[in-house]
């Protein structure tokens, strides 16, 4: 089993003396007969970027150090700081090495930083050599062991027993897959995440029936390709897994991402529609609106067999919100390519278009194989012009939403204090006069204003609430 990887052996230079001063003073503590337990509560921040895979993992490793006796606080008040990284993309990649660059400010001997995610299996020990500060690189998976290494430096043997926590959110991710058995030639993901290792299917309901019998009211089932999820004991596929957890009492909502169009089917398209729990809500990246790009990409589909798919959900579900990735500059794509896309993208009048310049990733067949032909220049054109166009497309699609009503899941208090959260169609909405709302009410809204980012709404009083 792989275990993190520490920097130096034992206590990093400096905290041995720490860890000597604090004893003392809390003998010193102990003879005025103060409580030991503020003084050795030991605090975290986890930085998270990339996917919501991260997020699960960040939500995991949060879990188990909240059960160590950890609390979570800012990072200026934290004793431990954790990068949880994402390679798919440089500029993700560049934004690890400028947080690592910044936390050399803020590192001292009693702190102790840490970086798990993606980066640590693409550079490995590397990133000790480059970054002399960094305590720790954690392979993704071995948050225990990694723990237990931050007890042994964080003294916990004198005083009371800290009391063991829970995470609960509003929102609770479970992975499904980790890994992908796919091999598109621009994607890092199978090199750093590894080939796709499957959750049994009763093992992911019952994590989903503890998650919502601590409070969550969302479950989001994950995989790089979550489509692809079926049972290592034969129990079925994703459509068997959401027939299941949405079967799951208290739950008011479950979303699955990210899908493939290889391998979406029909079936789960028809239990989306049929449930009052699964959110009509499909991320499904085409990546590109040309079937040579495509080709080239080896993502194992035409753009008429993509179109197909969305015909099929928005005939079953009408009011679908649908979401997709694109990347511009991949190599080969000629104007004439990217003007395919740029039509696929006015066609399919998506809802939330993520758009990326193509970058070479190290070890990935496009980035072995191919030229990066498009200028860089030329790639941020691109870019500007589908912004600009899916802006528009947004907008126009947001406002169809003016004067209906919408269901939303509250998640939280934005900075006016106005109680915030998602429709079921994936939208954010704010409330206007929210009065005693809480994060995980799940409220109604007459929305009165719309832009293409979100929905603003007034709350519709049930027949038992008073109108605020």
């Amino acid at each position: 089993m792989r275990r993190p990887r520490w920097t130096r052996p034992g206590l990093h230079p400096g905290l041995h003396r720490h860890l000597d001063r604090r004893r003392g003073e809390d003998r010193n503590s102990v003879a005025r007969g103060e409580s030991l337990t503020a003084v050795q509560t030991r605090s975290f921040h986890i930085w998270t970027i990339g996917c919501q895979l991260n997020s699960a993992d960040s939500e995991s490793l949060a879990r188990r150090l909240l059960a160590a006796g950890y609390v979570e606080d800012s990072l200026e008040r934290a004793d431990v700081a954790i990068l949880n990284t994402c390679v798919v993309r440089q500029a993700s990649e560049d934004r690890v090495y400028s947080k690592l660059h910044e936390l050399k400010e803020w590192k001292t001997p009693d702190r102790t930083i840490a970086v798990t995610g993606c980066i640590v299996a693409k550079e490995g020990e590397a990133l000790t050599r480059r970054f002399p500060h960094l305590d720790a690189v954690v392979p993704i998976g071995d948050y225990d062991a990694f723990i237990a290494n931050l007890e042994g430096r964080y003294d916990y043997s004198l005083g009371e027993a800290l009391p063991h926590a829970g995470r609960t959110g509003v929102s609770h991710f479970v992975r499904v897959i980790q890994g992908c058995d796919h091999n598109c030639t621009f994607c890092i993901v199978p090199r750093v995440r590894g080939r796709e290792k499957h959750v049994p299917l009763e093992a992911v309901v019952a994590e989903c029936r503890q998650a919502v019998a601590d409070g969550a009211k969302e479950v989001v089932l994950l995989g790089q390709n979550v489509d692809d999820y079926h049972d290592p004991d034969g129990r079925g596929g994703l459509a068997a897994l959401v027939r299941k957890v949405e079967k799951i009492p208290g739950l008011r909502r479950l979303r699955f991402l990210t899908s493939h169009p290889q391998d979406l089917e029909t079936e789960l398209l028809e239990v989306m529609a049929a449930s009052d729990v699964v959110c009509r809500e499909l991320q499904l990246p085409v990546q590109s609106g040309d079937d040579m790009v495509l080709r080239r990409m080896a993502r194992g589909y035409q753009t008429r067999h993509y179109r197909a798919i969305v015909d099929r959900a928005r005939r079953l579900m009408p009011d679908i919100g649908l979401v997709t990735d694109v990347i511009v500059g991949f190599p080969g794509e000629s104007e004439a390519a990217y003007l395919n896309t740029r039509a696929l993208i006015e066609e399919m009048q998506f809802d939330v278009v993520h758009i990326a310049m193509y970058s070479p990733r190290p070890g990935t067949f496009a980035a072995t194989r191919m030229v990066d032909d498009v200028a860089q220049e030329e790639k941020l054109r691109r870019l500007n012009d589908l912004l600009a166009l899916q802006r528009e497309i947004a907008a126009r699609k947001t406002a169809r939403w003016i004067g209906r009503d919408a269901e939303v899941l509250i998640e939280g208090h934005d900075e006016l204090n106005r109680p915030y959260g998602r429709i079921r169609q994936g939208k954010r909405a704010n409330v206007l006069r929210g009065g005693e709302i809480a994060p995980g009410d799940v409220i109604n809204i007459r929305v009165l204003q719309a832009t293409a980012g979100q929905l603003t709404g007034l709350l519709i009083p049930t027949n038992s609430e008073p109108a605020a």
